[in-house]
């Protein structure tokens, strides 16, 4: 089943250089309505311009739910699009 909503989480993401020296941003905790969700498998990553605007879009699983979440590099808000359930 697949949800679509535009909620901010609260994200505990590492920083660590990458390939070239570009810096990997990677989620560990997402917490949710007052639910803390360990992320065990990192899906895509995506970067994606809207207008002047970037927007850095991660996929990822916790259990058998799965999340897309995007991350404003400006205001570093992190925002909830899509649950998939089972």
């Amino acid at each position: 089943m697949r949800e679509e909503c535009d909620e901010t989480v609260s994200v505990l993401a590492s920083f660590a250089p990458g390939p070239r020296g570009v810096m990997r941003v990677v989620p560990h905790v997402m917490k949710w309505r007052g639910k803390r969700w360990k992320l065990t498998i990192m899906g895509l990553y995506h970067p994606e311009r809207r207008g002047t605007k970037r927007v850095h879009i991660f996929s990822f699983s916790a259990d058998e739910t799965a999340f897309r979440v995007e991350l404003d590099p400006d205001t570093l808000e992190w925002k909830l699009k899509e649950i998939f359930y089972g």
